[in-house]
């Protein structure tokens, strides 16, 4: 059974193709390993220094049936605010708390904003959309970290997963790894396959010059008949000329 040969341009478009794969696999594990290393891991009361802040969501505590309100599992997108003392009740802001006795961070509705002799905020009295009424939390403004914009369902779970060292190796460092050994191989192949053609080249041009050296080697053995036959041919006229 003979073997089928890929045309030019199909082999070019799978070229294509797996370049276009590369590109995507690093993008991506790029992309990922960015919104990992900005994002708190689960025990930290800490955000990035950035402007815009990731946070995976780690309880229920807000998962009520406001718009606005978001799931255990879902990762909140929060920014920095300009003025920590002027945010209005109904806003959502991240503050460090007590959770079991360890700092952690929190992310709870402002209730009520109790006001100081400035007209400033003082205190904000906060509360988890799906926590009971008596359930407050009074924060220093000073303590506020970020204000709540959006969130995304299901991302800070997956966030959460992609932080377990295990977890980020599987998913990035090995397809990394396994791209980087795919593209050695490519280069290896590429550098055999050229040298394989010099040989092949050397070899075919081989018979060639033995060819030439026989051909030269006949012409030479016939240019040497023919003169010897000139120098027979001249000695008998000269011995039919003696003879006369």
């Amino acid at each position: 059974m003979s073997r089928k040969t890929l045309s030019p341009k199909a082999k070019k478009i799978i070229d294509i193709t797996l370049v276009v794969i590369q590109i995507l696999i690093v993008l991506l594990a790029i992309v990922i390993s960015a919104i990992v290393i900005a994002n708190p891991v689960s025990t930290s009361a800490e955000v990035g220094s950035g402007k815009t802040k990731l946070l995976p969501v780690l309880t229920d505590s807000m998962n009520g049936d406001k718009e606005d309100s978001f799931a255990k599992g879902d990762l909140v997108v929060a920014v920095t605010p300009e003025n920590v003392r002027t945010l209005e009740v109904g806003q959502i802001i991240t503050f460090v708390g007590k959770v079991n006795g360890y700092d952690a961070l929190i992310t709870h509705r402002i209730v009520e904003v109790r006001l100081g002799e400035n007209g400033l905020a003082d205190t904000y009295v906060t509360r988890g959309d799906a926590n009971p009424a008596s359930a407050l939390e009074y924060v220093n403004p000073n303590n506020v970290l970020a204000v709540y914009k959006y969130h995304l369902k299901g991302v800070g779970a997956a966030i959460n997963w992609l932080q377990q060292p295990t977890n980020f190796l599987l998913v990035i460092i090995l397809p990394l790894a396994i791209l980087f050994i795919y593209n050695i191989v490519i280069f290896i192949r590429m550098i055999v396959q050229a040298k394989l053609a010099k040989a092949a080249e050397s070899s075919s041009a081989a018979p060639l010059d033995e060819e030439e050296i026989k051909r030269k080697a006949i012409e030479e053995y016939l240019a040497s008949q023919n003169l010897s036959s000139d120098k027979d041919a001249v000695s008998e006229n000269e011995r039919a000329d003696t003879d006369k």
